[in-house]
């Protein structure tokens, strides 16, 4: 190495130097220059360092042979003495060439020159949510909407054998390219643990962020980690995206993890006094020290969001008076036994009576809702696949259990709810009719949540008397809830009249659809499909077909949207398009197929129901009050 080279990498240099570029002799040799590295690796242009870490020196750079902008991450020679680093490193690339996934940053290329070893990333524009976080907290859908996001991607790795062990804000990018912007790449494997294999650690060392760790890693260092302590890493991590601030802090890594095992973080709804008791109750399920007591995958924690996204009742549950007493008792044991004294001398013996009624029927009715979650995910806790008899069986079992909660108290209409959920997962669709009647009969009125599940039965039935029940609940779904959910059903049905209707009465159902999107929201994956077909069925098909391709690179890994594009490009006679969109969407959902066929359709009242439609859009679009 030449003696101008030797000071560019930040060495003196030394008689060791003969020029044949053996990089590293000595230890403390860690930063690069540019214009050197540019020698060693002539097929990247280095542009930037933008990060150094104990793990290597990521910069940005450009492919000669593309042009395309690359994070090139680089470990220095001096580490690759170590065995250890070396190994760590090269895992590093190979797990990231494993979870090819949208949401998780891109793995390129792997090589070395020499002693130097390098990997190339995609080049990821945004800022890190750690970053983020200096503004203060963000709100609360865009938190939970990434929360899901990141759960569904952290699955994604989990079912090839990935464990990330180091998830936090500093380690999801928010996307600011045109393209994917405002969705979040997962960075950073470098402490990822592929399951199956030795730890790359020392034994029982604890590896990760003392604040966002689960309490398993504190206490059994790296040899328990697990998908469990990914998913307590991103309970954490959404606790700080909510909140403003991490669930535990300190003046040293030994009091953070000493806070870790024998405290619970302040509850968030303190911090910030917006925050729904739902969203609550899932970041304290996700953050359950027994991981028995989190979600058993973070698909889980991921649906359980996009429940509450969508206006659905969630699976987590706050901590109930007996739970919530037992943790404040550890924390203060002597104001817990004097407040004890008092209770039990007034209401202790009434109050209890009352909680074991209660606790009975709601231990009940979570075991139901607990086996129906379970029946929705697609491998069980040995990480093994669920058959089609398992899934029903479980979903028997919720069935059974809800049956018992609607026996202790017939009139909890969230019992009647859930069975009808478990029927309608079973295709058991009149008796899920009844169940959902039942529910609305125990409440004040129809709710959003029950209407799409009794529109979506009706539709399966497709007999006359049900699509005339289904025009009704779809009316009257827009009068409850005027969501672009909403409307895109209302759209959805509509187009599937218009496949069946000719002339005039086609042109009115089409220019129905349209008004009911009119004021819907543009960046909603299912409105682009809505507007897609819309010019397909006024027969402008390049039109359409250029609506759906963006549709499908907007919302690329959304399964609605590749199904309907397979469907869509099959109808057009693009055959190998199809067959491509239909593939991707095989690979996102294994099970899924060809875009469902539109239900039977029935004309008959279809003057009625555009003209229910036509009033209540009018009414809704110029903010007069609903009327039933």
């Amino acid at each position: 190495m030449s003696e101008g080279s030797a000071k560019a990498f930040g060495r003196p240099p030394s008689s060791s130097d003969t020029g044949d570029n053996l990089w590293g002799s000595r230890r403390d040799f860690y930063t690069f220059s540019p214009a050197t590295l540019g020698e060693s690796l002539p097929q990247f242009e280095i542009v930037r360092e933008v990060g150094k870490g104990s793990m290597g020196i990521v910069y940005e750079a450009r492919q000669r042979s593309s042009g395309q902008r690359v994070a090139l991450k680089v470990l220095p020679p001096s580490l690759t003495l170590t065995e250890r680093a070396l190994a760590r490193f090269l895992r590093e690339g190979r797990i990231m060439a494993r979870v090819r996934h949208p949401d998780i940053v891109g793995f390129l290329d792997q090589g070395h020159a020499g002693r130097l070893h390098w990997f190339a990333m995609e080049f990821v524009d945004g800022t890190t949510l750690q970053e983020r976080l200096q503004v203060g907290p963000l709100p609360v859908r865009q938190a939970c909407e990434i929360g899901a996001c990141v759960g569904r991607a952290l699955h994604y790795a989990h079912d090839r054998g990935v464990v990330h062990r180091d998830l936090k804000p500093g380690n999801l990018m928010l996307r600011s390219d045109a393209v994917a912007e405002g969705r979040v790449a997962i960075t950073d494997f470098g402490l990822a643990r592929e399951t199956g294999t030795g730890s790359m650690t020392e034994s029982g060392a604890i590896v990760g962020t003392p604040m966002y760790m689960a309490p398993e890693l504190v206490l059994g260092g790296s040899t328990q980690a697990s998908t469990l302590a990914d998913v307590y890493s991103l309970g954490a991590t959404l606790y700080a995206l909510l909140s403003g601030h991490p669930p535990f802090d300190g003046p040293t890594a030994q009091s953070v993890l000493k806070a870790v095992l024998e405290q619970d973080p302040p509850p968030p709804q303190t911090l910030r006094r917006d925050l729904p008791p739902a969203v609550c109750a899932i970041v304290g399920k996700a953050m359950e020290r027994d991981p028995r007591r989190r979600y058993g995958t973070a698909l889980e924690l991921a649906e359980d969001l996009e429940r509450w996204l969508r206006g659905e009742r969630v699976l987590a549950r706050l901590p109930s008076l007996p739970a919530r007493a037992l943790r404040y008792g550890r924390q203060r044991p002597q104001t817990v036994v004097l407040g004890a004294l008092v209770a039990l001398l007034s209401l202790g013996a009434l109050l209890w009576q009352q909680e074991r009624n209660r606790s009975a029927v709601e231990q009940r009715l979570t075991e139901a809702e607990r086996l129906l979650a379970l029946a929705a995910t697609s491998r069980d806790e040995q990480d093994r696949q669920r058959t089609p008899e398992e899934r029903r069986d479980l979903l028997l079992s919720a069935v059974a259990a809800a049956s018992t909660a609607i026996g202790r108290n017939p009139d909890l209409a969230m019992a009647w709810f859930v069975r009808a959920k478990a029927y309608h997962r079973l295709r058991q669709y009149r008796e899920a009719l009844v169940d959902l009647d039942a529910a609305e009969q125990r409440l004040p009125g129809p709710t959003a949540e029950i209407l799409h599940f009794r529109i979506d039965a009706l539709r399966q039935l497709g007999d006359r008397a049900s699509l005339r029940r289904l025009q009704q609940d779809l009316t009257t779904l827009l009068r409850v809830d005027s969501s672009t959910h909403a409307r895109t059903l209302v759209a959805e049905h509509l187009l599937d009249l218009a496949e069946s209707a000719r002339g005039t009465e086609r042109t009115e159902i089409v220019r129905a659809a349209a008004d009911v999107l009119s004021s819907a929201d543009e960046g909603d994956p299912r409105v682009a499909v809505g507007q897609a077909r819309i010019l397909e069925l006024q027969g402008e098909a390049d039109a359409a077909l250029q609506a759906m391709r963006l549709a499908r690179v907007r919302h690329e890994g959304d399964l609605y949207v590749h199904l309907q594009a397979a469907a869509m490009f099959d109808r057009q006679g693009l055959v190998d398009e199809s067959e491509k969109e239909t593939e991707t969407a095989r690979l996102l959902q294994p099970d899924a197929g060809a875009a469902p066929p539109p239900s039977p359709v029935d004309l008959d009242g279809l003057g009625k129901f555009l003209g229910d439609v036509d009033r209540l859009m009018q009414a809704l679009d110029s903010g007069k009050p609903r009327k039933e």
